[in-house]
């Protein structure tokens, strides 16, 4: 399974208690993987169409306990390595219709509407669940490893609008986008993708994205480290260069005898030790650090005068 559907069998198997809830877990299904056809008798059914089969059960049980008779099969589409999915189809009852309008889907009368239940952005445990259901039907989320990008589709602009608002009352960005045939909220932020999947309950997954991202930062942090300190020796070696021409210069002059005593044995110093560091030198010729860059940067500057 890829990595969304993972998280899509997690999320799944969490229990939906209060009868809100189930409704707006509806509703958020419905919006993302749902359909509504019109039957020769005047009647509104529904139906859901998920590529998950723990979804696909979290849906059937939730419609039952929402009083809905439903039909459940699971089919191959005929496109080339597709995978099984599971439709599930309401009947045309009373209860099936009551559970609809419930769910904010059809109005009173029986036409689809769109989502108006503000209601929703009140209740802190529906938001929750609003996000679970959009992304349990219409979620994809990159794995660990990839750049973050997590996107919920629904078919509805207006509840597209409403997850946005969902997830900015928990301080987690969510951009709407909308689409010739969808609308869809996503960030490409590392934090929030790890915040959304804390929130909508799936915790193995925000734990590996998390993991990974301790790891990409302690990788980039020991190539920073290796980046610098290949700069510093390259810095190191080229100072030291300079140092040894600046004294081979002074030597082929005749004017390395004519220096004062400090700079000639500080000549001496870096000939008898080409390969140390700045640091290393000091500890070698007991000399403190700065002195001893002072040193060198005055025989430099003698070897330049003497053009």
């Amino acid at each position: 399974m890829t990595f969304s559907s993972d998280v899509r069998e997690e999320v799944a198997h969490l229990p939906i208690d209060r009868a809100c809830c189930r409704s707006t877990f509806l509703a958020a299904a419905l919006r993302g993987a749902g359909s509504l056809h019109l039957t020769g008798g005047g009647h509104m059914h529904g139906e859901v169409d998920v590529g998950n089969h723990a979804v696909g059960r979290r849906l059937l049980v939730t419609l039952r306990e929402e009083g809905a008779t439903c039909g459940v099969r699971a089919y191959t589409p005929e496109r080339l390595g597709s995978s099984q999915r599971v439709l599930l189809v309401l009947s045309e009852d009373s209860a099936s219709t009551a559970a609809l309008q419930r769910a904010g889907v059809i109005d009173a009368d029986g036409r689809p509407q769109p989502f108006v239940d503000e209601d929703l952005l009140q209740r802190s445990c529906c938001r929750v669940i609003a996000l679970r259901g959009a992304f349990a039907v219409g979620g994809t989320v990159s794995p660990p490893g990839r750049a973050p990008l997590l996107e919920l589709r629904t078919h509805d602009l207006a509840f597209a609008n409403v997850l946005a608002k969902c997830a900015a009352s928990m301080e987690i960005p969510l951009r709407v986008r909308e689409r010739p045939r969808w609308a869809e909220v996503m960030t490409r932020q590392r934090g929030a993708v790890q915040d959304l999947l804390t929130v909508i309950g799936a915790e193995s997954a925000a734990l590996d994205v998390a993991e990974d991202d301790v790891v990409r930062s302690a990788r980039a942090d020991a190539n920073r480290r290796a980046n610098f300190d290949t700069a510093n020796l390259s810095r190191q070696v080229l100072a030291a260069r300079s140092q040894l021409q600046a004294i081979a210069v002074l030597h082929d002059a005749g004017a390395l005898s004519s220096l004062p005593v400090v700079l000639r044995g500080t000549a001496q110093l870096r000939l008898d030790n080409p390969e140390l560091t700045l640091a290393e030198l000091s500890i070698v010729g007991n000399v403190a650090r700065p002195t001893l860059a002072a040193r060198l940067r005055r025989l430099i500057a003698e070897a330049e005068a003497l053009g």
